[in-house]
């Protein structure tokens, strides 16, 4: 009798151990759409007098840039515009301003793998994306280069935070 229970609470470990891997694979598999792309400084690039530290609301060449995430382990990007921002600091002052290269017709994209690493990360290219209700979130630290006003120096950096949605 010892042994029936022992081998029933095997299976059904076993039954949940899996059921608990595939429907954790699925958190990341299909489309995510970038809903934000935020720094700490607030813009108003498009000039609606709205400032926003999103620069998906401000500029609307980046508004349709994906990630899709595959059963066998690859992502690749797909409708990522080519934008160059090029962030700047006013000097003796607390403002900032932001120069913008949008080009709509060409798009970049990139493949990688991604590995799980627990229930809600995965890491693709050596960086931690995170899910957590419907969205992925992934830090890029000091990727934000500010540079004075004739930027001929680089004079801080700031991280840059993109949030994406399923």
């Amino acid at each position: 009798m010892k042994n029936i229970i022992n081998a029933f609470f095997i299976l059904c470990l076993a039954v949940a151990t899996s059921s608990c891997t595939e429907s954790d694979k699925s958190k990341v598999i299909g489309v995510w759409k970038l809903k934000t792309r935020t720094t700490d400084i607030p813009f108003d690039v498009n000039n609606d007098g709205l400032f926003s530290t999103n620069l998906v609301d401000e500029i609307d060449c980046n508004e349709i840039e994906t990630l899709t995430f595959e059963e066998n382990g690859t992502v690749f990007s797909g409708n990522e515009a080519s934008v160059i921002l090029k962030y700047f600091k006013i000097a003796d002052s607390n403002t900032y301003g932001l120069n913008v290269e949008c080009n709509k017709d060409g798009v970049i994209s990139f493949a990688s793998s991604y590995n799980e690493i627990d229930d809600n990360t995965i890491r693709v290219s050596g960086r931690d994306y995170v899910i957590s209700n419907n969205e992925m979130t992934v830090v890029f630290e000091g990727a934000v280069k500010i540079y004075n006003e004739d930027f001929s120096e680089i004079i801080e950096t700031r991280d840059l935070t993109l949030v994406y949605t399923k």
